[in-house]
């Protein structure tokens, strides 16, 4: 399961880690609790909805589900 590292970044399955601002993670979540919205680097993409990260979007394993924080 992909990771959401508190405040701002996430781990991929697949070993890669995303780093963004907090408070771009922050506009996000903000941004989401009505509608998905995404957050791209480089070729992942993380999916918000409802207010929380639910998955990374991979280029080598495809949808990965984001765990609590660690």
């Amino acid at each position: 399961m992909a990771t959401e590292i508190y405040p701002s970044s996430f781990r991929c399955d697949c070993g890669e880690d995303l780093g963004f601002s907090e408070s771009t993670i922050r506009e996000m979540k903000k941004m989401s609790k009505n509608k998905q919205v995404r957050l791209g680097e480089g070729k992942h993409t993380i999916l918000f909805y409802k207010g929380t990260a639910k998955e990374i979007i991979c280029p080598k394993l495809k949808k990965c589900a984001i765990t609590d924080w660690e």
